[in-house]
């Protein structure tokens, strides 16, 4: 599942800090996805969105 569809892509615009919050944020639930997962937790399609997330905020200008 891929969560970046064209149909579902906005664009917003936020401030440096605002930025650094939602990717500290996606990052601490990344970390925590990981956790579960390697307790035996099925999370492999939350994971991917969250890695899919983080990365295009990577992009952001």
């Amino acid at each position: 599942m891929n969560i970046l569809s064209d149909s579902m892509m906005k664009t917003l615009k936020l401030t440096e800090n605002e930025l650094a919050t939602i990717k500290a944020v996606l990052y601490t639930h990344i970390q925590q996805m990981k956790r579960e997962k390697q307790n035996g937790a099925n999370v492999d399609d939350l994971l991917e969105q969250y890695e899919q997330a983080f990365e295009a905020l990577n992009f952001a200008k």
